[in-house]
């Protein structure tokens, strides 16, 4: 039986700004439209300062260059102009629709990865895992899901040295038991079993940093290893709600996102091929620059996918514009790549997904071409 292929997604909460995390440092508008906050491209020789040079077009925010041997080898892709066609600029309601995978004409309950784990077979108690106090609105509905903070929150409310007895009498109550409780009791116990092996594994002594999200990958990265069939994980990163002072703010944000992703690309290894990693915030920033020195909601963003199979080293997009008419509603970067296609291109490609209609209804799918 070959390994499950897992998917990992990061959902970048706050509104990530992507012209200053993928700086399209070819429009004269950006600089005219960011005086004070725009950030120029590093010159050829210098090892500091600026954004790092993509192509002829696009230049990366110098906080994310942990992620530049990835992407030079093919196996990180940046998605610029994406979004959802939600234009109320609001965190809560662009959220819920990015974790629902809907559209503003076709509203959905439950979230578009527990509708793509609901069309495939066994499904067990670590098939999907969320990592945060709650269950994300991405994974409601999933036919089994588990959310926690740490792995080490899966154990037994026991004293540690009367867990093994305490286990043995219930796996005699369920065996004895001969109804509907039999078979989740025996799972729950088969979960805290492997649960309690995963612990004891060693580590790899990947250097992550001491993030709350990159001890999520961390986690994610162990579950991997220990092949329990992870077929989908959940994990939150960032406030990415640049209204003030956003220079600090934002380059806080990616040094954390780039030490959590890169740190967890060295620890896969070989089993780099095995994952997916999407990175998606519900929308944009204003494309122009406000009197405190950030930016307000917007439209547009950008998108990171990292892993096997990805068609990487490059800078996918549509690119609308930034002047005039080019631009969407108070002067908002336009979306033209509906956030669905880049998902639904992964679950296809990368997990061989079959029913649209169930995962996406009523998408007209159209493959940004980031995975070959």
């Amino acid at each position: 039986m070959s390994k499950p292929r897992t998917l990992v997604f990061v959902f970048l909460r706050g509104g990530l700004d992507g012209l200053n995390t993928v700086v399209p440092t070819f429009e004269d508008a950006y600089h005219e439209l960011r005086p004070t906050i725009a950030i120029d491209r590093r010159k050829a020789g210098e090892t500091a300062g600026g954004a790092i040079p993509l192509d002829d077009r696009f230049a990366l925010h110098e906080a994310l260059e942990p992620l530049l041997p990835a992407y030079r080898e093919g196996r990180l892709a940046v998605l610029h102009a994406i979004g959802s066609d939600d234009d109320t600029r609001s965190h809560f309601e662009a959220q819920d629709q990015m974790e629902h995978g809907a559209s503003v004409t076709q509203p959905l309950s439950g979230g578009w990865i527990a509708r793509w784990l609901r069309t495939l077979p066994g499904i067990s108690a670590l098939s999907a895992l969320a990592f945060g106090r709650t269950v994300p609105e991405s994974l409601r509905g999933a036919p089994s899901v588990t959310a926690v903070e740490s792995l080490d929150d899966i154990r037994l409310a026991t004293r540690s040295e009367r867990s093994g007895d305490f286990a043995d009498a219930l796996a005699r109550l369920y065996a004895d038991s001969g109804g509907a409780l039999r078979r989740p009791g025996e799972d729950a116990l088969a979960l805290l079993r492997r649960i309690e092996e995963i612990r004891s594994d060693p580590e790899t002594g990947a250097a992550y940093p001491d993030t709350e999200f990159a001890q999520s990958l961390s986690q994610v990265a162990r579950l991997v290893r220990s092949d329990v069939g992870l077929r989908a994980a959940a994990v939150n990163q960032g406030f990415y709600d640049t209204h003030v002072t956003q220079d600090a703010l934002l380059g806080r944000q990616l040094t954390e996102l780039a030490g959590g992703l890169a740190a967890f690309d060295t620890d896969l290894g070989e089993l780099r091929e095995h994952v997916t990693v999407v990175c998606l915030s519900e929308f944009g920033r204003r494309t122009y620059e406000n009197a405190g020195l950030g930016t307000d909601h917007g439209r547009g963003t950008c998108a990171f996918v990292l892993g096997a199979g990805v068609r990487g080293g490059r800078v996918v997009c549509d690119w609308p514009g930034l002047s005039g008419e080019d631009t969407e509603g108070p002067g908002d970067l336009r979306v033209t790549s509906d956030y669905r296609n880049l998902l639904w291109e992964a679950l296809t490609t990368r997990f061989d997904a079959t029913y649209r209609e169930t995962v996406f209804p009523g998408l007209r799918y159209r493959p940004p071409g980031v995975f070959a």
